[in-house]
């Protein structure tokens, strides 16, 4: 039974839904200020070359330009998201690796006289051969692209746990096979971007929008070799994210430069086509899987190989390439499983981090070859499922402990609702049904500090004001932080004003990526506001003669719960407080970090509890195929997410069809068509990725399973759906054709072929 709150577990609007309904949102490409000038960035033609000269001296008799930089205007500083994986200068000095590396950037009054004087910058480069193909560039021939990795490895995994030969030995049926994954984007409308400006004192101010505020303010010191507090970071209004947006990259170091040279803001806003070049991508793989079950279809052992094309360089591979591991862990029971990953080096635009990244192509590669294991031992696909989800309390190889588990209630959900019985293997060619299972950590922990805080002020009149480092780029946080600190003091949502992802005024957050922000901003925003409601109980169980346990915190009232007419109102009882002797301003604050929870370590194979708590999904894919051309429609999705307890249900039902939109594109369509490091499809009339008319019919159920751990019960929503939505798919495809595509995206015409080689055979 749900538990009942006044504003928790509502389906409240988005605070900021007025404002970006309007156009009254400003977004950094909406924002000017006075003395604005524009950059343009100048970058690379070539995948592989040395950077022998470079001329700027027509740039800069353009009438209009008023600074023009290159990579010795900066220290040279190696950066990346992570210790490990700093090997990028984001201007070049000495080489670049890929066909859109930023070697110097220009400001000028204005958009067209900047990208005229990026054009007259005059590059002499010494071309060197380039690899693009990640198996090539293992070759002890090949190019080399970093010093460090003569061997062109940028990153590699090993897991080996349990005893795997011998769970192989005592499976009654193994099965191998090979799977690929493309390259893709991140989709979103918005196109990258900044102003920067650098005061006379040399204090550097940034409005961007980014997903990591806190992390680029970091990453900027370290680059520019100041302190922290000589940046600020201030988050505007974002346009989608999805992971693009988390990491520091050239046309920051650039504006801040050209700012700092010229005394004006500096403005660069990415066009479409520079994103695609020089923006992050998904990290394509090439995956071989083996898989052992006895003959009800238990999972005894697991193997995989995992080969990646990491681009030019690592980015947040450390990352990536653990979570190819970690996929395996979730979300079902594995006891032996051995595992190798590697990414590559090579001079094709740099792979990072997207949504569910990862583990996305893991899921899509097990999901599929569970289904082709439970065809050929005659158990249904829904079964094998049930069978070996992990439930309440399972510590898995990796030492992840499983608090709470909806898993096997939302199979049980989909099967149901979906009409699975009646559509299950009734293909003649045209319709059928496939079933996906996920599972996702709520935050990873990471290697540098990953504590959220929060602060929650009182006005005199009883309003309250969080203070947040949270980064909200469209999933909502803000309103859930409204939405608890109001269940907490008993207000309404719009007595909540909400101040988040500025470094300078809002505490300490990571931000947002691996599903952290609700579990871990959430918690701490609601401690901060018990701790404003304990200060303000004491005062109000002397006022009213009863104890401060005895309260009632709700719609602007504060009342003995047993005797609810002894009462005062909340403004009431702020001011009461704030003229006492003993409490003066009311305000509280916390941070938050889940206990028992750590980094893998690295000595052993990458074991460890990295979170608080963790997600889970199942889904039911139906598609509808012509078998004629192979053009096939996503139909319906039928959705059973264990996101812990929804805090607003129709956000967290926005955020499971954005997932699995997502996954849909993912599986459909979406492939960065790369030739020799070049880009072929630099844009959305090329690129393709579902429209509105695509989108099926979704019903989407929520397993409530209250997390102890989670605020008010809550778990992740944002990333566990999307990696199960490719094998949900994939499987309901191969339901209603017989055939299975294990290179995706699984266009039409690969489906059609695969079904014209079948029928060939027959």
């Amino acid at each position: 039974m749900s538990p009942e709150y006044a504003v928790i577990g509502k389906s409240v609007p988005r605070i900021d839904s007025p404002v970006k309904a309007t156009g009254e949102a400003k977004y950094f490409s909406d924002m000017t200020m006075p003395g604005l000038l524009i950059a343009s960035l100048v970058r690379s033609p070539h995948p592989h070359a040395r950077i022998v000269n470079i001329d700027s001296r027509a740039a800069e008799r353009l009438p209009g330009v008023k600074a023009v930089i290159t990579g010795k205007d900066t220290l040279g500083v190696k950066i990346g998201p992570l210790r490990s994986s700093r090997d990028r200068q984001v201007i070049c000095l000495d080489k670049v690796r890929f066909i859109g590396d930023c070697v110097a950037a220009v400001a000028a009054v204005d958009a067209d006289i900047a990208e005229e004087a990026a054009e007259l910058v005059k590059v002499d480069y010494e071309l060197l051969p380039a690899v693009f193909d990640p198996e090539e560039a293992l070759k002890q021939d090949a190019p080399k692209l970093h010093d460090h990795a003569r061997d062109n490895i940028s990153m590699r995994r090993y897991w080996n746990l349990g005893d795997v030969d011998k769970g192989f030995k005592e499976a009654d049926y193994v099965r191998e096979d090979n799977f690929t994954t493309a390259p893709n984007m991140h989709g979103y409308l918005e196109t990258d971007g900044c102003i920067a400006q650098c005061d006379i004192d040399g204090k550097y101010t940034l409005w961007v929008t980014t997903q990591v505020p806190f992390y680029l303010r970091r990453d900027l010191a370290m680059v520019l070799d100041i302190p922290y507090t000589r940046v600020r970071v201030i988050k505007v209004h974002v346009g989608g994210g999805f992971g693009g947006k988390t990491e520091l990259f050239d046309f920051h170091l650039a504006a801040a430069v050209l700012a700092r040279r010229t005394g004006h803001p500096v403005k660069y806003t990415q066009t479409k086509r520079e994103e695609f070049l020089a923006g992050l991508r998904r990290i394509p793989t090439r995956i071989w899987l083996k898989t052992g079950v006895k003959k009800d279809g238990t999972i005894m052992a697991q193997e995989s190989k995992i080969l990646t094309d990491g681009g030019a360089y690592t980015s947040v591979g450390p990352v990536t390439i653990y979570n190819h591991g970690l996929a395996h862990m979730l979300p079902y029971r594995v006891p032996n499983f051995r595992h190798q990953a590697l990414r590559v080096y090579t001079n094709n635009p740099v792979s990072g981090p997207k949504r569910g990244h990862g583990q996305i192509q893991v899921r899509f590669a097990i999901e599929s070859q569970l289904d082709m294991i439970a065809e050929k031992l005659g158990i249904d696909a829904t079964d094998i499922r049930l069978k070996n989800a992990l439930r309440p309390g399972d510590v898995t190889l990796s030492k992840l402990r499983i608090g709470t588990s909806g898993l096997q209630d939302a199979i049980l959900t989909c099967r149901q609702l979906s009409g699975w019985v009646q559509k299950r293997g009734q293909r003649r060619g045209v319709r059928g049904v496939g079933m996906g299972c996920g599972g996702f950590a709520c935050g990873p922990r990471t290697a540098a500090l990953s504590d959220s805080s929060a602060i929650i002020k009182i006005n005199e009149d009883g309003g309250a004001v969080v203070l947040s480092g949270a980064s909200d780029i469209g999933q909502g946080i803000n309103t859930l932080l409204a939405q608890i600190t109001a269940e907490v003091l008993g207000l309404t949502v719009g007595d909540v004003t909400v101040v988040a992802a500025d470094t300078d005024t809002t505490p300490y957050d990571p931000g947002t990526y691996g599903s952290r922000v609700t579990f871990y901003a959430g918690n701490a925003c609601k401690r901060a506001a018990e701790q404003v409601r304990g200060i303000l109980a004491g005062v109000a169980a002397q006022k009213l003669e009863v104890k401060p346990e005895d309260l009632e915190f709700r719609n602007r009232w504060v009342f003995a719960r047993k005797a609810p007419d002894r009462r005062v109102s909340f403004a009431e009882l702020v001011r009461t407080a704030q003229v006492s002797d003993s409490k003066g301003v009311i305000f509280g604050s916390a941070t938050y970090y889940p206990d028992g929870v750590e980094w893998p370590d690295p000595q052993n194979s990458y074991v460890g509890n990295i979170s608080g708590a963790y997600s889970f999904s199942a889904q039911v894919a139906e598609v509808e195929v012509d078998a004629e051309t192979g053009h096939y429609k996503l139909a319906r999705m039928t959705l059973g997410d264990d996101c812990g307890y929804p805090l607003n249900p129709m956000s967290a039902e926005g955020q499971v069809e954005g997932s699995v939109s997502n996954g849909q594109g993912e599986l459909m369509y979406e492939d960065i068509v790369t030739k020799a490091g070049e880009v072929r499809n630099p844009g959305y009339t090329d690129y393709k990725m579902p429209r509105v008319q695509d989108t099926p019919q979704m019903h989407t159920v929520h397993i409530e399973t209250n997390d102890p751990n989670g605020p008010y019960g809550a778990k992740e929503v944002g990333e566990g759906f999307i990696v199960s939505t490719t094998g949900a798919i994939s499987c309901a495809l191969h339901d209603a054709t017989g055939v299975w595509v294990k290179d995706l995206p699984i266009t039409a015409e690969k489906l059609f072929w695969a079904m014209k080689q079948a029928k060939e055979k027959k």
